[in-house]
């Protein structure tokens, strides 16, 4: 097959074909079974060809996709972005959100954010200038919800989200170097 390393094809050797040049079938046979070969190894414009070989679009893009339907079909940008708008997540099994350590957390983060802090071992989510517990509501044996538990050494420094008061139960001890910091304006409340 005459075809280049950028998939350029050239007739064989022989070709073009001068007026009054007498044809024949060791000539015509080499040209066509060329072209045959070229045109099987090419693409079909209507599918009927499967690829055999992975697909170069050499820095292109597929564009003009429709949206797949089923499972091994391509996904089209729109399709992929909506996914994550709003995503519903089916089955029983589970969902795996980022995790780290205080440090670790986002250097700029937004409004809405969720992990997991490997440091305090809880859910925590950023809201308002600051992150928060998620969950952990009352607790207790049976369907009894009458336990709200706390930690009893403050390790890090903390300082109360704006326009909010806190409650703990002791005692509580603030370890040495850690900073609890309280407004002007604001209580935090040791039972």
């Amino acid at each position: 097959m005459s075809r280049n390393g950028s998939g350029v094809y050239s007739l064989p050797a022989g070709n073009p074909v001068v007026t009054q040049t007498t044809i024949s079938s060791s000539w015509a046979n080499n040209t066509m079974n060329d072209l045959a070969a070229a045109m099987t190894d090419s693409v079909a414009a209507d599918g009927q060809t499967p690829m055999t070989g992975n697909l170069d679009l050499n820095s292109h893009k597929a564009v003009n996709l429709i949206a797949g339907s089923v499972a091994g079909d391509s996904v089209e940008y729109a399709q992929f972005t909506a996914a994550f708008v709003n995503p519903v997540f089916g089955g029983t099994g589970f969902m795996l959100i980022p995790k780290g350590t205080t440090a670790q957390r986002p250097a700029s983060p937004v409004n809405g954010e969720i992990r997991y802090n490997t440091d305090t071992t809880q859910f925590e989510g950023y809201q308002g200038g600051a992150w928060g517990q998620l969950g952990g509501g009352a607790t207790g044996g049976g369907g009894d919800e009458v336990f709200v538990e706390n930690g009893v050494t403050v390790t890090t420094n903390y300082t109360l989200s704006t326009n909010k008061n806190a409650e703990s139960v002791g005692p509580i001890t603030v370890n040495s170097g850690a900073t609890v910091t309280i407004p002007s304006t604001q209580r935090w409340v040791i039972l």
